[in-house]
């Protein structure tokens, strides 16, 4: 099974974002299988693409090809590791029922995997 990967996306202006990062970084060290990574939206527009980030944090949570889970969330450590762990668990016919759930709800269409360096 492939690792999560992790993204937070935040803008450096928003200091919700700003205050979050600390939090967000701790829990990248509770989660060593996974990666996690830190995406500015206003650096990576381009990635983006045509999906607009309405608020933040959001939280984007992918296994392979299959984004799991994108949307907003409150800068709650505790909130957002029991999602990942929750996503973590899932089984492959899960996984697919996740992401395709992802897709129908319309949201942001991104491949984590463009960020990882």
């Amino acid at each position: 099974m492939e690792s999560l990967i992790v993204a937070c996306l935040c803008a450096q202006w928003c200091g919700v974002c700003r205050e979050w990062r600390p939090g967000f970084e701790a829990l990248a060290t509770r989660y060593p299988q996974a990666r996690f990574v830190w995406i500015d939206v206003e650096d990576a527009a381009e990635a983006l693409g045509d999906g607009e980030v309405d608020n933040f944090p959001v939280l984007a949570v992918q296994r392979g090809d299959l984004l799991l889970y994108c949307d907003v969330l409150p800068q709650q450590p505790g909130t957002w590791a029991r999602l990942i762990d929750t996503l973590a668990a899932l089984d492959a016919a899960n996984a697919a029922q996740a992401a395709t759930r992802m897709r129908q709800l319309g949201g942001l269409d991104i491949d984590l995997r463009r960020f990882l360096r």
